[in-house]
């Protein structure tokens, strides 16, 4: 039988007054910042937070490039969602969710629509919200749909490795540019074991109900490597 370690909630995953800063005070946000921070260990919750910050940026660019470019700020209704569908985008590995059948990339997705309906928020938000979530593990897809889905997409990318990382300056303020917001970030927001954590809690679900692993996804390339090579102990090989 192979045994993945059970993600248990996090309760060690401080935030510090400066990330609170950048975080929106709506109480739709302040929900869904303590439905994760009771849900998630701290390297997911951090990486959820890394994520907003760098999501941000990319929908302010509104580009799919690292060069600057001059649009609009986003409104802060706009920031607000994209913080809702940051923060929930890994939920769905929560033990919280183990009951549902869903993958977790649709469990979040949900969970958090179905907070933003308490809050009277439109479907439209909703919707958007949804897509972002539910398509942040499609290469390809969600980069060509554009909008908060694009931007969430890079910003996990980003956090991963396989896209660059933003200049927080050019969105979050003089205090996040340059050498000083990535020390700030390390200090506040540090890695931890984020990529066994997160692939070993997409696993557990996985191997638990395999109707959250479906094949040809993220979610079943991880439970296949696991499957593949169970006595491996470190980040799963298909991350």
């Amino acid at each position: 039988m192979i045994m993945v370690p059970i993600v248990s909630p996090s309760g060690e995953g401080t935030i510090g007054a400066t990330i609170r800063g950048v975080i929106p005070t709506d109480p739709v946000c302040m929900e869904a910042l303590s439905v994760a921070h009771a849900s998630l260990p701290a390297s997911i919750l951090y990486h959820s937070l890394r994520v907003y910050l760098y999501a941000t940026v990319f929908w302010e660019r509104n580009d799919t490039s690292d060069e600057p470019v001059s649009p609009l700020r986003p409104v802060p209704a706009m920031i607000r969602n994209m913080f809702i569908a940051c923060i929930f985008h890994d939920i769905g590995v929560s033990a919280a969710y183990d009951g549902n059948q869903e993958r977790f990339e649709v469990t979040g997705a949900d969970a958090a629509v179905n907070m933003m309906r308490r809050y009277g928020e439109s479907e439209e938000s909703m919707r958007e919200v949804w897509l972002a979530i539910s398509l942040h593990t499609s290469p390809g897809i969600a980069e060509r749909l554009g909008g908060m889905a694009r931007a969430l997409r890079l910003a996990v990318r980003a956090d991963f490795g396989s896209f660059p990382v933003p200049d927080l300056g050019n969105f979050h303020g003089e205090e996040w540019a340059s050498a000083a917001g990535w020390e700030l970030i390390d200090k506040e927001l540090p890695r931890l074991d984020i990529e066994k954590d997160l692939g070993d809690a997409v696993v557990r679900a996985g191997l638990d109900r395999p109707e959250k692993a479906p094949p040809a996804s993220w979610p079943g390339d991880l439970v296949r490597a696991k499957k593949e090579d169970p006595d491996w102990e470190g980040v799963n090989k298909a991350f």
